[in-house]
């Protein structure tokens, strides 16, 4: 009898794909759209805005969505909505599929 690793299905290799690259494009996103917006914006103090860069270079991820979340970003409410709560729900749900069906 053959375990579901020896023969994946089409659709667990293709979740599994889209789940190892989703984190990456997320980065690709996330990190460069709040560095943009935190170099725009005029009402951020030396120190506040040298945090902010510390935090998005240093965990892209978790501090470019906090940047977008908390940090009173200049990019409409929807925007910020659809990339920060919408990629972090694309992501937990393909990792959540993959896994699932990897078991």
């Amino acid at each position: 009898m053959e375990k579901a690793f020896d023969n994946p299905g089409f659709i667990q290799l293709l979740l599994n794909f889209y789940g190892y690259y989703v984190p990456f494009i997320l980065l690709a996103v996330w990190a460069p759209l709040a560095l943009y917006d935190l170099a725009r914006r005029q009402d951020v103090e030396g120190k506040t805005g040298a945090i902010w860069v510390g935090a998005i270079v240093a965990l892209p991820l978790v501090g470019a969505g906090a940047y977008h979340l908390i940090g009173k970003s200049q990019l409409p409410a929807w925007v910020r909505n659809y990339l920060v709560i919408g990629g972090t729900v694309l992501l937990v749900v393909l990792l959540l599929i993959s896994s699932v069906l990897g078991t």
